[in-house]
C-alpha cells in the first residue's frame, strides 16, 4: 500500500470519525418531537458519474443532511479527497475528481 493512499485513507477515517463524534455529542433534548434526528443514517450505493470536466460519484442518503466524498486516483499514483455539496436527507450529493483522475472510492457522511 503506497504512502499517499494510507494518508488519504487515514484522512477519510478521521473525517468520518469526527462527523460521527459531533453527531453523537448532540444532546437528546436538542431534537424536537417528531424530528428525524433519531432516524438512522444510511446511504445507497454510490454511482459513477462522467462529465466534461472529469469523473465523480453521486450518492443518496437518508436520516440527516450529508455531504458526498470521493477518493480520486491520478495516473501517477497520487490520491486525494474531494467533497461534494451539502444535501438534505433523501437528496443526492455529487463530488468530482479532476479530468485525468478516476474514482477509487466514494460515500457520504452526515453533517450536523
Amino acid at each position: 500500500m503506497k504512502f499517499r493512499y494510507r494518508v488519504a485513507a487515514v484522512g477519510v477515517s478521521l473525517t468520518l470519525g469526527c462527523a460521527g463524534a459531533v453527531g453523537a455529542a448532540t444532546p437528546a433534548s436538542a431534537s424536537a418531537p417528531g424530528d428525524s434526528a433519531n432516524t438512522p443514517f444510511s446511504c445507497g450505493t454510490w454511482r459513477y458519474e462522467r462529465g466534461s470536466n472529469g469523473h465523480g460519484a453521486s450518492i443518496t442518503c437518508h436520516g440527516s443532511s450529508f455531504t458526498a466524498y470521493v477518493i480520486c486516483h491520478q495516473p501517477d499514483g497520487y490520491l486525494y479527497l474531494r467533497f461534494g455539496h451539502r444535501a438534505r436527507s433523501g437528496g443526492t450529493s455529487t463530488a468530482w475528481c479532476d479530468l485525468n483522475a478516476e474514482v477509487s472510492d466514494a460515500g457520504g457522511f452526515p453533517v450536523v
